[in-house]
């Protein structure tokens, strides 16, 4: 038993070393190995499920994560990162539910109101639903957090313009550029900023101008319409209307008969 014990303890320190230092393949190796060990201590059990879900993650493969976050919540149904982690993989999921991401931000937020990326990544997918007041309260919350963070800004502009509030990101930018005015990643972001508003006016600008040219234009025939054929009233050849009565038929004409000499 005390050896079983070991080997376990080995293949997750080893595990953690390897996640840890990227070397996701191989991480993946142990620890799905140690997964499969039917009789495991429950800690053991919860964090080899949880690190699996996390590296899954990690290599966008969010329903093999939601597998293995599904048996770690099945462990520790209160742990607030659990369940941050399965919005993420239902929300990077393509074929999951939106609610269902929102229901497991709001559960992480329950347990922990102090957490700036779930706040963020909450509020910017209520915005994207609908939910437009609770979205922009909580990216607002997730900037008070964790100001220096120039992602949780990134995603309050984002929901901003969004809701076409487009003044108020504008300001937003100006005031985080003020307080962070050696940071050249809030400048990157003004800068992003002013090259989308600008490429959204050009756009804006060219599709007014295509619509005012083919007003004027007026109809225009496609080349693969025929155009239809003239009638007999515009037809270029007149029409002869014959009043007299139709002629007899002529008999065809006698072959020349040859007249031949009378004999005396």
């Amino acid at each position: 038993m005390s050896t079983t014990l070991n080997l376990v303890d080995r293949l997750l320190a080893r595990g953690r070393h390897f996640q840890q230092l990227g070397r996701d393949h191989d991480a993946l190796h142990l620890l799905g190995k140690l997964a499969g060990y039917r009789e495991l201590p429950a800690t053991v059990a919860e964090e080899t499920q949880a690190r699996l879900a996390e590296i899954n993650l990690r290599c966008q493969r969010p329903r093999k994560a939601r597998r293995h976050l599904t048996a770690a919540l099945a462990h520790q149904p209160a742990n607030p990162r659990y369940h941050y982690l399965m919005a993420c993989a239902v929300d990077a999921d393509r074929r999951g539910d939106p609610e269902r991401a929102l229901e497991h931000y709001r559960r992480s937020l329950e347990l922990d109101p102090n957490q700036a990326d779930c706040a963020s990544e909450y509020g910017l997918l209520a915005v994207r639903q609908g939910q437009s007041e609770e979205g922009l309260r909580h990216l607002l919350r997730a900037v008070e957090l964790d100001d220096n963070e120039p992602e949780h800004l990134r995603r309050l502009v984002k929901g901003l313009c969004l809701l076409r509030r487009h003044d108020e990101a504008r300001k937003v930018l100006h005031e985080a550029m003020f307080r962070h005015a050696r940071d050249r990643r809030f400048r990157r972001l003004w800068d992003d900023f002013q090259f989308d508003q600008l490429r959204q006016a050009q756009e804006a600008e060219r599709l007014t101008r295509e619509e005012g040219e083919t007003r004027q234009a007026g109809p225009t025939i496609l080349p693969f319409v025929r155009p239809a054929r003239p009638t007999s009233q515009t037809s270029a050849t007149p029409t002869i209307i014959r009043r007299d009565g139709p002629q007899p038929k002529r008999p065809p004409h006698a072959p020349n008969s040859l007249r031949l000499p009378r004999c005396s």
